[in-house]
């Protein structure tokens, strides 16, 4: 028997590690997760529904409500009805949140600059294409499934 490492358990080590030294610089942020979703949050203050951030992060709708009250819980976003859609709620931050995003974007740019110290350019356009490529392999697989299997009931 052959035993084989998942690509997705180097990923999860990486990410991992990287989230560890993130939570020990935005300790004093009380934040401890979210970090990138408030960040987009803030980005779109105002103008972003909960189902369109979902979309944007492939999130179920469920996951994304933990996720955003989670923050609201912390004092760093809260749920405000979209004037356009009265079934919607748009999403804004909070002065804590306002305060937080630039020393949590600062702390995105160090860790990356940190770590991909004596990774040229070249090789790192390399790993975002083929994680990029890596992404478009495993979702065709669900196409190609899908493809399959309705193929396979047309011609029953």
């Amino acid at each position: 028997m052959k035993l084989v490492e998942p690509i997705y358990r180097k990923l999860i080590r990486l990410g991992k590690l990287y989230l560890s030294e993130l939570s020990t610089v935005t300790e004093h942020l009380d934040i401890n997760q979210y970090y990138y979703v408030l960040t987009l949050i803030c980005y779109h203050d105002g103008k972003l529904t909960q189902t369109a951030l979902a979309d944007m992060l492939g999130k179920d709708k469920s996951s994304m409500v933990a996720i955003i009250d989670s923050l609201s819980a912390k004092g760093f976003v809260f749920r405000e009805i979209n004037p356009a859609d009265r079934r919607e709620h748009l999403l804004r931050v909070t002065e804590k949140a306002k305060n937080a995003v630039p020393e949590i974007v600062d702390s995105f740019e160090k860790m990356n600059n940190y770590m991909t110290d004596n990774i040229s350019q070249d090789d790192m356009a390399v790993f975002y294409n083929v994680l990029l490529k890596m992404q478009q392999n495993l979702k065709s697989i669900s196409t190609h499934e899908n493809k399959k299997h309705t193929t396979s009931i047309a011609t029953e």
